[in-house]
């Protein structure tokens, strides 16, 4: 072997020697590098203990020249395998695998320090922790609607006080032009419409109405909303009710709906005008008085009295609105005033219009009629058409009403045409049931047919009901029943339509418009 061979050769043994040490060095610098990142990471300063410090393996310590130094790297990175031939794939995040070199302490170590890391921190720090508390908004007074005057406003939060957030005004019921706002409960979201507020505005003035629903009731009597039939059923139970009629002041043929009352909101019922029997008349005419002299001799024949022992009274200027002719009245009355006898006729051409008589005696007992009640049917259509114009043909029976406290039967008469009827001309007559004399006889006597359109040419009825809903749709409510009273009867759950109008509304058969009356 020559000197350069032996030479070369303790060269080599010297270059693996510090291989060998500069691997130990870098295997020691990863496993402190591993203790700094997943021991003491997610340290938190308060109220974690610190770890045991981790005791590395001794390792033989070599001084290596200045120049080949090693320097530890900011971030570990692992160290070939001289086994693996596949080349070492650099990770991004920090290595979890323990390497070779690692003890056993050092890996039972390192996995405690990882399961220390994912238990939740018991405690945080003061400033951290007020700031997680959740702070309540501070609460701002209610914000007047824009729609609502502030007099208006103003004068209702004295009204309903610290109790101001359970009422909203109802827009249906309110009328600008007019001044009314209507402030109505609301009752688990659903308007309660017999407790509220009326404020009304008259220039500067505003006053107030309050309904007697705002005195103490129990919430557990309202029914729940819930258990409300949908809005479609209720719907259709309306368009069921739809009917065509004439008004007979405006001479149109009208849709309206002949609801008597509302819809019950649990089970869909509603309660429509009853239909009751047609009845063919032979009207005689108009009748006539020129003065008071015949107004009292035809009293006199009616009702079989002695009209020269009743004191004449005189009105020629009564005309309350009902009728758009003038009135004129005539009167009669007793000495002691027990009993008046009143006559309304035209003052232009003299039409007898309607007639009453009060006078009978109160009834002890209720006793029974003395005869079937169609008689009574019978006799008051037959003295009606003595009144009525000739071009009136059919009558329906309305409404047949007893008198509790008189002996007196009433019977409500409908005009007729075409066998639809006119929803503005009833007629009532009111029997004795002793004398069998008819005391009283009300109604528009001036009533003719000749106006009234033919039904022909309508629009289709479904047409007719979805132009009623888009006018007046329905509306769930709460309601007090008026045939019950008491503390503890629960107001009704019903769909009802509530207009603006005090009237009643339809659509035009013929235009599809609408109609008021």
């Amino acid at each position: 072997m020559t000197y350069l061979q032996n030479d070369l050769q303790k060269r080599a043994r010297k270059l693996k020697q510090q291989q060998k040490l500069l691997v130990l060095s870098k295997a020691g610098g990863v496993a402190v590098a591993a203790f700094l990142v997943f021991g003491l990471a997610n340290m938190h300063d308060v109220g974690v203990k610190k770890p045991q410090t981790v005791s590395l393996p001794p390792a033989e310590v070599v001084e290596l020249p200045k120049t080949e130094q090693p320097i530890l790297p900011k971030r570990p990175i692992l160290p070939k395998q001289p086994e693996s031939k596949e080349p070492t794939i650099q990770k991004t995040n920090p290595p979890t695998k323990i390497t070779p070199k690692e003890t056993s302490k050092a890996r039972t170590e390192q996995v405690d320090n990882n399961k220390m890391n994912t238990e939740p921190i018991s405690q945080t720090p003061t400033g951290e922790s007020q700031m997680r508390q959740p702070v309540s908004p501070p609460v701002s007074p209610p914000v007047r609607p824009p729609n609502i005057p502030a007099p208006v406003w103003t004068h209702f939060q004295k009204l309903a006080g610290e109790n101001l957030n359970e009422y909203q005004v109802h827009p249906s019921l309110s009328n600008e032009k007019t001044g009314q706002y209507y402030f109505t409960r609301m009752v688990n979201g659903i308007p309660y419409l017999d407790s509220g507020y009326l404020v009304q505005v008259q220039g500067e003035k505003t006053q107030s109405l309050a309904l007697s629903g705002n005195k103490q009731w129990n919430t557990q009597l309202f029914t729940d909303p819930a258990k409300a039939i949908p809005m479609g059923q209720a719907q259709q139970a309306f368009a069921d009710s739809v009917e065509l009629a004439y008004v007979g002041n405006q001479s149109k043929l009208v849709y309206f709906p002949r609801l008597f009352g509302n819809i019950n909101a649990l089970d869909g019922t509603i309660r429509k005008e009853e239909q009751k029997q047609l009845i063919p008349i032979t009207p005689h005419g108009k009748q006539y008085v020129r003065d008071e002299k015949e107004a009292a001799a035809f009293l006199s024949k009616e009702l079989q009295l002695p009209m020269n022992e009743l004191a004449f009274q005189y009105d020629s200027s009564n005309n309350n609105g009902m009728r758009p002719q003038n009135i004129t009245v005539y009167q009669w009355f007793s000495a002691n005033r027990q009993k008046s006898i009143s006559m309304d006729v035209i003052t232009d051409t003299g039409q007898i219009v309607s007639y009453n008589f009060n006078g009978a005696e109160e009834s002890s007992k209720n006793k029974p009629d003395p005869k079937p009640t169609e008689a009574y049917i019978e006799s008051a259509s037959l003295f009606l058409q003595k009144f009525l114009d000739k071009s009136v043909q059919q009558l329906r029976i309305k409404d047949i009403i007893r008198n509790s406290s008189r002996s007196e039967i009433t019977i409500q008469f409908q005009a007729m045409h075409h066998d639809i009827a006119i929803i503005d001309r009833t007629f009532e007559i009111s029997i004795d049931l002793e004398t069998e004399q008819v005391v009283s006889m009300d109604g528009d006597l001036t009533t003719s047919t000749d106006t009234l359109p033919e039904p022909v040419n309508v629009i289709l009825r479904e047409t007719a009901i979805k132009r009623l809903l888009e006018e007046d749709p329905l509306e769930l409510v709460y309601a007090n029943t008026p045939e019950l009273s008491g503390a503890n009867q629960p107001p009704q759950l019903i769909y009802t339509i509530i207009n603006k109008e005090t009237t009643r509304t339809g659509i035009d058969a013929n235009t599809g418009k609408k109609v008021i009356w």
